[in-house]
């Protein structure tokens, strides 16, 4: 049995979740499209209330593609910051591993192409994949963080 301290603590942090409808308009998508998703990974906050967590939010609006995946970050936090002020920070946490796993996974490319093959007409996908797939040149030295020395008068 879980003692009631955890379980406050458990509800005081889900506060900081947003229901389906909420994650819904986040993410640019109708509250029925999460709902009927058979991989939903939503809790329930009293008895009819289900929320996701920032993470899941995040999973979703990467899925969809309604919105930059930085606002809807930027928005799960400001709702942190008005519904429940003292689980921002476990909130922002969320968001910020969100976006680490993303840049950190060995399969991101792969997962990109997959994507890409999957909404892309044949001809545009063959182009991205060529993209994707070649050696990077060095960058020009403006966007290498040279900072060009002016002239002397």
């Amino acid at each position: 049995m879980m003692n009631p301290d955890a379980q406050e603590t458990r509800a005081v942090s889900l506060r900081a979740h947003p229901n389906i409808r909420t994650a819904a308009k986040l993410i640019g998508v109708d509250p029925s499209t999460l709902s009927r998703r058979k991989d939903l990974r939503a809790e329930e906050r009293g008895e009819r209330d289900k929320v996701l967590a920032p993470a899941e939010v995040m999973r979703l609006a990467a899925i969809y593609r309604q919105r930059s995946l930085n606002d809807v970050g930027n928005q799960l936090i400001a709702m942190a910051r008005d519904g429940d002020p003292d689980n921002v920070r476990a909130v922002e946490d969320e968001v910020e591993s969100f976006f680490d796993q993303r840049v950190d996974s060995a399969d991101s490319r792969t997962d990109f192409l997959v994507q890409a093959r999957r909404l892309l007409p044949l001809s545009l996908y063959r182009a991205v994949e060529v993209a994707v797939s070649a050696e990077a040149d060095d960058p020009p030295q403006e966007l290498d963080g040279q900072v060009p020395i002016p002239p002397e008068s």
